[in-house]
């Protein structure tokens, strides 16, 4: 009876063992995989941070001081690291502020790279074609990515259905667009139906 409790309790423990081992080596993987993936990254040739700022003359002066500390301190860091992918979205959203169209085009791209996962980059870029560069196909493009990357976030369709609906009059798409989004999230698109009801 003893040797069995014993040959029992041996068991658990090799299996406990086995178990820690087991966790202890997939997180080990996960650091791995984190480490090569910032290397990458870091390998990566990112958009020049030493772009001139040139700040609109109409813009006030304590406005255009307060954004040329934050571009320059979200350069400065990106210089050191440049993995940090909430510094490029800003430094894109202060890029596109001045007029640099260009450069938030770059941060954002950049952005979307390193972290294509998240469908910010792109909602972004599709705003930034849609209203500023003036590029619908590009614009179409980047909405679309940006929904295929989350199909549950109902902001972008929002964006989408404004883009078919202003800016290439095209009611057809606009329509389905909302009829997505609502088959997508039905208890959070109100909106969308009184939008939908307006094509009727």
């Amino acid at each position: 009876m003893k040797v069995k409790i014993i040959f029992g309790i041996f068991i658990l423990l090799l299996v406990a063992g086995a178990g820690y081992y087991i966790y202890r080596d997939s997180t080990t993987v996960v650091e791995f995989e984190k480490t090569q993936q910032l290397k990458q990254i870091q390998q990566l040739e990112h958009p020049n941070l030493d772009r001139p700022i040139n700040m609109p003359s109409t813009m006030a002066s304590d406005a255009q001081k307060i954004i040329l500390e934050k571009i320059e301190k979200l350069s400065t860091e990106l210089k050191q690291n440049p993995s940090i992918f909430d510094n490029w979205l800003l430094l894109g959203i202060y890029r596109k502020i001045i007029g640099d169209y260009e450069g938030a085009r770059d941060c954002w791209e950049y952005a979307a790279v390193i972290n294509p996962q998240s469908p910010t980059p792109f909602n972004n870029l599709g705003d930034l074609y849609a209203n500023f560069i003036k590029d619908n196909k590009k614009a179409e493009e980047n909405f679309l990515m940006a929904i295929k990357i989350d199909p549950s976030a109902i902001y972008i369709y929002r964006s989408l259905y404004e883009f078919y609906h202003y800016n290439l009059k095209d009611e057809a798409k606009a329509k389905q667009i909302l009829e997505q989004g609502i088959k997508v999230s039905p208890n959070t698109t109100k909106e969308f139906q009184n939008l939908l009801d307006n094509f009727k």
